[in-house]
């Protein structure tokens, strides 16, 4: 069984346009809730969206399903599950029919993948992601343990999302955060 991926890909036009965003987002559209004709059942495979663009797909790896997209005018963010981590080969046909540009953020939960693309933070903004279940695993002298152990016992129920280091490392901002939960 495959581990699932979590995938959110922004895909805009670099000269902030939106005319071929627009195509691009009424084509995924199409897709959304695809009737597979050969079992007439519904199908949200990103291979359709390949099949009925013409598009050979012999040599990629395209196991991975639509969730969801949205339009923001200017950019869509399509949201897919994909198994075994992200498919960039895929995104960059997708992106390559309607000359758009693209950048995502995947996170495979628990299997140490989280990857941000998004350097400028115009869309995804957060860069790195605490999720670890195991503190006596992490390998902190007995010091650290004392004084940070319980704090990051209690903070990794969830995921936490940051978009700056300082956030991560500072001891004050755990307080903060650990609060909000």
């Amino acid at each position: 069984m495959a581990n699932w991926c979590s995938n959110s890909i922004a895909f805009y036009q670099e000269d902030g346009g939106n005319a071929l965003v627009e195509a691009f987002y009424a084509d995924v559209q199409k897709y959304m809730n695809f009737i597979d004709p050969e079992t007439n059942k519904p199908s949200d495979w990103v291979g359709h969206w390949f099949d009925s663009n013409r598009i050979n797909t012999d040599n990629l790896y395209t196991r991975g399903f639509f969730t969801d997209c949205d339009f923001y005018g200017t950019y869509v963010v399509l949201h897919m599950e994909t198994a075994w981590g992200p498919l960039p080969e895929v995104w960059n046909l997708m992106a390559e029919k309607y000359n758009l540009s693209y950048v995502y953020c995947s996170e495979e939960c628990g299997c140490a993948v989280y990857v941000n693309t998004d350097s400028e933070g115009r869309f995804f903004s957060d860069r790195y992601i605490l999720d670890y279940f195991d503190v006596e695993h992490l390998g902190l002298d007995a010091d650290t343990m004392s004084k940070f152990g319980k704090l990051l016992k209690d903070i990794i129920a969830y995921p936490l999302y940051f978009n700056t280091i300082t956030v991560v490392i500072e001891p004050t901002d755990y307080i903060i955060i650990s609060n909000r939960i």
